[in-house]
């Protein structure tokens, strides 16, 4: 099996030094945090997934309240149980009938054994994407953050998220927003650190 080299502290650093003499906005504002920058803290497989989904187009605090909820009724957070829980009680804890369905249905495929999270590990970044925007309700955005959040690949860019758009966008000194293909054009120098480029660039857009 494949190893793949995964976010962790080592790792981290070495982006840093990467990035720091690739762009040296990206110097600067890892000399202003001390080099003190979150990493992600989700878990992979379902739960993680989920917790995706669930923050598609939400505020990070919304979205935090919303999954806190979710997770109190599913006990333990497995597929199983996720599709046993009452429908009216995810609505009641803030999540969309939309997203509801989205849930249920990536719950359905585990458990059908038509989705196989735990095989993504050891597929390269390219098809992990290709097999996870096949399900209903996950987009490039949702792949990306998974690849990034969950497998902690080192070289994910969620190019149409809306804080990185602006973070870029500040950092360049743009009089617009950027659109995608800008986006994914920019971050090709940043590779193969563009997780964490994601972190430094957001680092600046959450402090707002």
């Amino acid at each position: 099996m494949k190893e793949f080299k995964v976010l962790n502290k080592e790792t981290l650093q070495e982006g840093y030094a990467f990035l720091a003499e690739k762009e040296p906005q990206f110097k600067k504002i890892l000399e202003e945090k001390n080099y003190q920058i979150n990493p992600f803290n989700k878990k992979e497989g379902f739960e993680g997934l989920i917790g995706l989904i669930v923050e598609q187009q939400l505020s990070v605090a919304s979205a935090n309240a919303i999954f806190g909820r979710v997770k109190a009724l599913v006990k333990p957070f497995k597929p199983k149980v996720f599709l046993q829980t009452d429908i009216e009680k995810f609505k009641e804890a803030g999540l969309s009938k939309q997203k509801i369905d989205y849930c249920c249905g990536i719950a359905s495929l585990i458990e059908n054994k038509e989705l196989d999270l735990n095989g993504l590990a050891k597929k390269e970044d390219a098809e992990v994407i290709k097999e996870l925007i096949k399900v209903r309700g996950i987009g490039e955005w949702t792949a990306q953050c998974y690849l990034m959040a969950c497998l902690k690949r080192l070289d994910g860019w969620p190019a149409s998220d809306l804080g990185l758009i602006v973070a870029i966008q500040r950092l360049k000194n743009l009089e617009a927003r950027p659109d995608y293909l800008t986006i994914e054009k920019m971050s090709e120098p940043w590779s193969p650190y563009r997780t964490v480029a994601a972190l430094i660039l957001w680092s600046t857009y959450d402090k707002e």
